[in-house]
């Protein structure tokens, strides 16, 4: 799993496209990374999903936060966060959506990346 990240300021967002395999250790130091990054400028997140292959377990996701990033700082959590995803793996991130919409995390996730930036705009 490789990324690169831009920071563009005038949206304040932080763009991290993603290629490779998605598998639970690389993503999990990723998501860590550019979250602490995106609480110190104060932006907001759009991860670009489109050009991976998703090999996290859907059981994963239900804990993600608590297991990954609640040690490191729990305020992580509030940063609003979209996932543009591949038609395959759509199931995988509508879950993690709605898992952590039950759990007033603000992410959601899109197939369409100018209604992502809308989103974000929004937030």
């Amino acid at each position: 799993m490789k990324y690169i990240y831009d920071i563009i300021n005038s949206s304040k967002i932080v763009e991290v496209r993603v290629s490779g395999d998605l598998d639970i250790k690389g993503a999990a130091l990723m998501g860590r990374t550019i979250r602490i990054k995106a609480k110190e400028l104060n932006y907001k997140i759009l991860f670009d999903f489109t050009q991976t292959r998703n090999r996290i377990p859907i059981a994963e996701a239900y804990f993600w936060f608590a297991d990954y990033y609640d040690e490191v700082d729990v305020k992580l959590r509030y940063i609003p966060t979209a996932h543009l995803s591949n038609e395959e793996d759509k199931p995988f991130f509508s879950f993690f959506e709605t898992t952590c919409y039950n759990k007033c995390i603000k992410v959601k996730m899109f197939t369409k990346k100018e209604k992502a930036f809308e989103w974000l705009k929004s937030c």
